[in-house]
């Protein structure tokens, strides 16, 4: 099994487990849910709760090292999965040398030649910048969101699709302020060819 991650502008990889393990459904739903729980923060005094002198107030940091050691444990869940099934884990960057060979590439630049009757393709999706002038610079895509280590404050996310939205969701329940900005339609294409949330 191969797997290879090339990094965001921002130097973002993570481990085994795809997309939606490490920068997709797993990561958004954990901060989801921490801003569903300061959501209900709010209402508990409606509900018999009584705050504390200093009130309660969200650790973001605490937050992404809380999701990243979750992930994190999942990643060396899967290696394990793997090693008890004979199935060789190979981080490596692969491409096509013709459609029974792949040249693989190591993290150390080492090279090598695979050979098999079939292979199976499962890409993953990736954010795309809107190549603008400072996008990778000054913006982040939301593969870094989830492991930002400080708020990313007053935020702009470009793009309507659901991965956008729910991190607008999440971003405004935990209390910042937050803009979508959107070229037409909220969730216009199918799941398939939904791209990644941009924020900025």
């Amino acid at each position: 099994m191969w797997d290879f991650v090339k990094a965001t502008p921002k130097g973002t990889t993570w481990g085994l487990g795809g997309t939606c393990v490490n920068v997709g459904c797993i990561p958004k739903k954990l901060m989801h849910q921490a801003a569903l729980l300061g959501e209900g923060l709010k209402d508990k005094p409606s509900f018999g709760w009584e705050a504390g002198e200093n009130g309660t107030q969200h650790s973001w940091e605490k937050m992404v090292q809380e999701v990243q050691n979750h992930i994190g444990g999942l990643n060396w869940g899967y290696r394990v999965a793997l090693r008890e099934k004979s199935v060789d884990y190979l981080n490596e960057y692969a491409e096509f040398v013709d459609p029974h060979t792949l040249r693989c590439v190591n993290k150390k630049g080492k090279e090598r030649l695979v050979t098999a009757d079939k292979f199976i393709l499962a890409t993953g999706g990736r954010p795309r910048y809107p190549d603008i002038p400072g996008d990778r610079e000054l913006g982040i895509t939301s593969d870094d969101l989830f492991s930002l280590p400080h708020s990313p404050g007053k935020t702009l996310l470009i793009g309507a699709s659901y991965i956008a939205l729910e991190c607008a969701g999440f971003l405004k329940g935990l209390g910042l302020d937050v803009t979508v900005m959107i070229r037409s339609i909220l969730l216009r294409y199918p799941p398939s060819h939904i791209s990644c949330g941009y924020a900025v």
